[in-house]
């Protein structure tokens, strides 16, 4: 740890989903001073008018917040999200994590604006995911599409200033999105199939992704200005729908066509249906979008030795059987140099060949 002692001060953006679980981690670790920095209002809250669910919500962030002081955790708070207020919720920070959801994306560029006028060297911003390309068919922007700019600004404006980025790519995570948005629905163990379901897909699950993030953060001259990614399976929808149904099929799975997806994803996001969401979700993955090294990029798994990466054939079988993970933080992750070597079979020959 003597090489990230400079790097001790990290702060998290958003408590909520990602971020409460990257705060645990972090304050976990005991070797670092955490910081987590929120909006005085719930952001999440604006998507609905009942007011009892508001209200809800408001409680629900006030016990985070109070059950992360007694972790030790420092809270900041910010009112707007401009550069200014991020400026001042990032003074004597090293490292930023950024945990927004898909709706805060694009705040992240005041949010580097603030990181570079507060001294940050190191941002991380919320990816987690799958990186965004341009299908032809779209006839507006992808839901996706404010991830680009936001890795473009980094290293257009953000890196010749000396504020250092890591974009990490992980797939979906089954445990943390609901799985009937990609059509399984678990609960009466049926699903919607878009297309053939024949395409590769990368799947991390939200404790290893959480692994990944505290790992990262605590090894920062290896990780700075570079992509990570991880997968901790790679599978196909129709080898998971086998799973969802307990391999039957005729009545419990629905086939959709892709044109007929394509149509309704069209006709609800001109409504600015949140269903929309979902159906785009299933349209990217048909389309081979939901892959992280589509391109044949090298997986870096073999950089993370310490985690012990769930396939998400466990995965589902864990969210039907209504489990938790057993959940490990090692505070002394292991060192790899700089240039260690990424790897196209990182996961390893467990998961490599995984079929059903």
């Amino acid at each position: 740890m003597n090489s990230s002692c400079a790097f001790d001060r990290v702060a998290v953006v958003g408590t909520g989903g990602y971020g409460w679980h990257f705060l645990c981690a972090l304050l976990a670790t005991k070797r670092l001073h955490v910081r987590a920095v929120t909006s005085t209002t719930d952001t999440q809250t604006s998507l609905t008018n009942q007011s009892g669910l508001v209200k809800q919500k408001h409680t629900d962030k006030q016990k985070r917040i109070a059950k992360l002081r007694e972790l030790g955790a420092e809270i900041v708070e910010y009112n707007d999200p401009t550069s200014e207020a991020f400026a001042a919720a990032f003074g004597d920070i090293h490292t930023v994590v950024s945990a927004v959801g898909l709706s805060g994306v694009t705040s992240q560029i005041a949010m580097i604006d603030g990181a570079l006028a507060a001294g940050v060297r190191w941002f991380i911003p919320s990816e987690y995911g799958v990186a965004h390309y341009t299908s032809t068919w779209m006839p507006f922007p992808s839901p996706l599409a404010p991830k680009t700019d936001v890795d473009q600004y980094l290293r257009d404006h953000a890196m010749p200033r000396g504020l250092a980025h890591t974009v990490i790519y992980t797939g979906m995570a089954l445990d943390y999105l609901d799985p009937a948005s990609i059509g399984l629905k678990l609960a009466s163990r049926s699903a919607t199939l878009v297309g053939r379901g024949g395409t590769p897909v990368s799947f991390t699950p939200a404790h290893n992704v959480v692994q990944l993030v505290c790992d990262i953060v605590q090894r920062p001259h290896e990780m700075m200005n570079r992509t990570i990614r991880f997968a901790s399976s790679t599978a196909k929808m129709r080898e998971l729908i086998k799973v969802a149904t307990n391999g039957e099929h005729g009545e419990r799975v629905k086939i959709v066509c892709v044109d007929e997806a394509k149509a309704k994803f069209c006709e609800l996001a001109k409504r600015q249906d949140p269903r929309a969401f979902q159906i785009y979700s299933r349209l990217l993955i048909e389309e081979g979008l939901g892959q992280i090294n589509r391109m044949n990029e090298p997986l870096d798994n073999a950089m993370f030795p310490d985690i012990d990466a769930e396939p998400v054939r466990r995965t589902l079988e864990r969210l039907m059987e209504h489990s938790e993970p057993n959940v490990q933080i090692n505070p002394n992750p292991a060192h790899r140099t700089v240039s260690a070597k990424s790897v196209t079979d990182g996961l390893g020959r467990r998961f490599r060949d995984f079929n059903m």
